[in-house]
């Protein structure tokens, strides 16, 4: 069961209220609500936000979420890409020496072989 079938559930219940009389409020039949409150479908944001003033409570408290403070996802998200791009630099960078190494060790070998020294 997801957080927010349970606490669907939860506050329903909290407030004496059947499936039927939470359905008839959000407009739908009792089958599709039972439905959210068990988690096997999840409402659309429209019928959220009915239900959390419903239940006079934010759309996070209903769906159960940890907010992240001052935009730790967004930090985390640009220190990945900046990541990404120095890990592509440093392959790019070992990728030239490895070509460089490799054309010196065949110029080498075709000199001692023609004994061009």
């Amino acid at each position: 069961m997801t957080k927010l079938a349970e606490n669907l559930k939860t506050l329903r219940l909290q407030n004496k209220l059947t499936q039927q009389i939470v359905a008839g409020h959000l407009k739908i039949t009792k089958a599709v609500y039972s439905k959210f409150e068990i988690g096997t479908t999840e409402p659309s944001l429209k019928l959220m936000m009915k239900t959390a003033d419903l239940y006079n409570v934010s759309l996070d408290e209903l769906a159960g979420r940890q907010f992240t403070p001052n935009g730790k996802v967004i930090d985390q998200l640009l220190m990945k890409k900046e990541m990404t791009k120095e890990i592509n630099s440093l392959v790019k960078q070992i990728g030239n020496e490895f070509i460089q190494s490799k054309e010196a060790d065949i110029v080498k070998r075709l000199k001692q072989k023609f004994n061009l020294n």
